[in-house]
């Protein structure tokens, strides 16, 4: 009897208690601004591995600019993954001079900033969504655009939040991290985005759209990783 209901323990501890605390999370957080968003990433299926809770957290109208589009493939796999995510509009840009992916190449801000600057008239911008130094997995096309945006700062009066990176070990230990969550939620200057308990599959229906890049370490992280539930944002401006 006493082992029948620790294994009840334990999955309502693994398996319950995760949507329990998500729930409450989400419903004490109102951390939207007015108007239009902008997430700004390097490459196809960076929105999905990375920016999920907050894409499908707000309900302003959200756009997506990615930097490098790989090949027709994968701008076809990113046009599946907007529509998973409820993405207005996207564009990709194909500039292999300028905007090269490669994990040795670190991308001019003035490359990048010449379109960042189009698509916040095109869609009438005010809040900016990226990377921070570190750019979670230390791809430089990533450091980049968070330095490329810090210039923007000089001259543009438009929110940027900048997803934290973090250490392995909170990277991929989500239960514990929703738990310190919860109970620091108001204290935080952080900006914290819970993904919505109906929207729990969304990313990895968006994720699984992108077939091209479905290895076996991607199963791994659409179980494990923190980014796929939680995001925290640092309001840089």
């Amino acid at each position: 009897m006493l082992l029948i209901l620790l294994i009840f323990f334990i999955l309502f501890i693994l398996l319950i208690s995760p949507f329990i605390l998500i729930r409450l999370i989400s419903s004490t957080n109102n951390n939207e601004y007015n108007g239009n968003y902008l997430l700004v990433i390097a490459h196809p299926d960076d929105e999905c591995l990375f920016f999920s809770p907050i894409l499908l957290s707000i309900h302003s109208n959200k756009y997506i600019l990615c930097l490098s589009n790989g090949n027709n493939q994968r701008s076809d796999e990113l046009r599946r993954s907007c529509i998973k995510l409820r993405i207005n509009d996207y564009k990709i840009i194909d500039d292999h001079i300028n905007l090269k992916d490669s994990q040795s190449v670190s991308w001019s801000s003035d490359a990048i900033l010449g379109h960042v600057k189009h698509s916040i008239h095109q869609w009438n911008i005010s809040t900016i969504i990226s990377f921070d130094y570190y750019g979670i997995s230390g791809h430089k096309n990533h450091s980049a655009i968070y330095y490329a945006l810090l210039k923007l700062s000089q001259t543009s009066q438009i929110h940027f939040l900048s997803l934290q990176s973090l250490p392995i070990y909170r990277k991929y230990f989500t239960f514990i991290e929703l738990f310190r969550i919860y109970l620091k939620r108001k204290s935080t200057n952080m900006k914290i985005y819970v993904l919505p308990v109906k929207d729990c599959f969304t990313p990895h229906q968006a994720m699984f759209e992108h077939r091209s890049q479905l290895v076996w370490f991607r199963y791994l992280y659409l179980l494990f990783s923190r980014y796929i539930w939680i995001n925290d944002f640092i309001l840089v401006y």
